[in-house]
């Protein structure tokens, strides 16, 4: 899953703080807003892209700036300070602590009744996130939890599948605004081109080294791995998601490929399947080209006989070479899981295409020639 939203707690920056945390924050274009205290507003400087959400304690403080201001949103822990500021046209926002069960339900119960809610909780369980998520997902509120570090906002993206909507990150460690901001533009490659290329060739080969990629999710039956012999693209081979009269579908495994081969990886770069690590992660992409990123929980590696499928689109030709039988699933053109040892050169298959030039997997400019 990926953080949707990512604002940057600034309540608590000190004067030492301000030039270099604040910089880099007005800077990334990974942070879309800030909360302030509202006598922050005119001291600190602040970048004019960033959702300003404001915290007050009457309507006296919240007065002192504009509701037309699209960019302006009032936050407070006093649901009529927040009431009062709705009937005046201002966009609201409800921070609310979360220290046990009767808070919990209060977050529930009062949540749906601005545009966007904070929950700050004081545990590190998710269990009640889950269920804030849960009981206000038929309501049109952006759900943002209070966290201190990237990792507990990766987590907490992953909550109920669906997640938070945002979160806000409250440190003043400059580590963790670099890793959120890493993360946060890592996050952002959410789509491959998927296109329909020629067969041009198929050619079996010898008995070679393949790679099975196991992982930690249920793939579907309209994803599928990127693998390829060059770093110009690959082809989308399917994972063990669909029948086989002879063995149990395998819904997390791809037989991805020889171990050569490239594997398509998160903000589109690649790794060597023969890299791959129990923790790492890879990419799965649907047939409309969407991606997502899953954990590898286990590579396995065994001599098989081999297939060689080439194709072309567009002047450009990439290859893949799997294993030599039947049960290998790709996609043909028409989005359909084929036998790869069915297809024949005019056949239509799924590919991915790139510019070649991968330096470490990740991509560069060079003049290269694979062959």
């Amino acid at each position: 899953m990926n953080i949707k939203k990512a604002l940057f707690d600034a309540r608590n920056i000190t004067e030492e703080q301000i030039e270099s945390t604040l910089l880099t924050v007005n800077q990334s274009i990974s942070f879309r807003g800030i909360l302030l205290t509202y006598d922050q507003v005119e001291h600190l400087p602040i970048s004019p892209r960033l959702e300003k959400h404001i915290v007050v304690d009457n309507m006296d403080q919240c007065r002192m700036f504009g509701s037309e201001e699209a960019l302006t949103t009032i936050v407070s822990t006093n649901l009529r300070v927040l009431q009062l500021a709705r009937e005046e046209g201002y966009k609201t926002c409800w921070y609310i602590r979360v220290i046990d069960q009767e808070t919990m339900l209060e977050a529930v119960e009062y949540g749906m009744e601005n545009p966007i809610l904070i929950v700050d909780f004081k545990d590190e369980t998710n269990i009640p996130l889950e269920l804030v998520i849960a009981k206000l997902q038929n309501y049109e509120i952006e759900i943002i939890k209070r966290v201190v570090s990237t990792e507990d906002g990766r987590v907490s993206s992953d909550v109920m599948e669906v997640g938070a909507d945002g979160i806000l990150l409250t440190t003043t460690n400059m580590e963790e605004i670099l890793d959120m901001n890493k993360f946060m533009q890592q996050s952002r490659n959410t789509q491959l081109d998927i296109v329909s290329a020629t067969v041009t060739k198929v050619e079996h080969l010898d008995a070679g080294e393949r790679a099975c990629i196991d992982t930690t999710s249920l793939l579907t039956k309209e994803e599928a791995m990127i693998i390829g012999s060059t770093s110009s693209g690959g082809l989308m081979v399917c994972s063990e998601t669909h029948y086989l009269p002879y063995m149990n579908t395998r819904p997390f495994r791809v037989n991805a490929g020889a171990v050569h081969s490239y594997v398509w990886c998160p903000n589109d770069t690649t790794e060597y399947i023969t890299d791959l690590r129990v923790g790492n992660q890879v990419t799965v992409v649907d047939l409309n080209g969407n991606c997502r990123s899953v954990n590898v929980g286990r590579m396995k590696i065994e001599v098989r006989p081999l297939l060689l499928i080439e194709c072309e689109y567009e002047g450009m030709k990439i290859n893949a070479i799997v294993q030599d039988d039947w049960h290998i699933r790709i996609f043909d053109g028409d989005g359909n899981p084929k036998s790869a040892t069915t297809f024949k050169p005019g056949d239509k298959i799924m590919a991915y295409m790139c510019e070649p030039g991968r330096h470490m997997g990740v991509k560069i400019l060079e003049t290269i020639t694979e062959q």
